[in-house]
């Protein structure tokens, strides 16, 4: 059976999906594992800054609910709060914003879902929660 790749445009942009029979799968696009993570996040950026909660992560970026529209590639400046086995390591870092939905601002609207890239981050924090997130897998497929 031939195997075969094809492109949908969908409402997060154009995806492939491998063609396999009758039943098309959907190609992760991400290079580095996600995890749903409840963890605090505060995002700056001029004067403003906002205390949020991740909804989950990677090594490479977060997702957040924010109470206002952030424009995509928005520099922000990012703390994150990981825990450890014996602490809470603190994580500062640059983002951008690299997704809303909805993607544009509307009126009475006080949520706003932002898709963060961490663009740049020590070595060392990147580490930490490629370390956590690689924990958070081994647990929730043990359990």
């Amino acid at each position: 059976m031939r195997r075969e790749e094809r492109r949908f445009i969908t409402t997060r942009g154009t995806e492939k999906l491998k063609v396999s029979g009758a039943i098309p799968q959907r190609i992760e696009r991400r290079g580095a594992p996600r995890i749903a993570s409840r963890l605090p996040l505060t995002l700056s950026h001029d004067l403003h800054e906002w205390a949020v909660h991740t909804k989950n992560i990677s090594t490479s970026g977060a997702y957040c609910t924010v109470n206002r529209f952030l424009v995509p590639m928005t520099k922000l400046n990012v703390r994150l709060e990981l825990p450890t086995l014996q602490t809470v390591k603190l994580i500062n870092c640059q983002g951008v914003v690299v997704r809303v939905i909805p993607p544009r601002v509307e009126v009475r609207r006080r949520r706003y879902d932002v898709a963060i890239f961490f663009n740049e981050m020590a070595l060392t924090d990147r580490t930490a929660i490629a370390h956590y997130v690689e924990q958070h897998q081994q647990a929730s497929s043990h359990g």
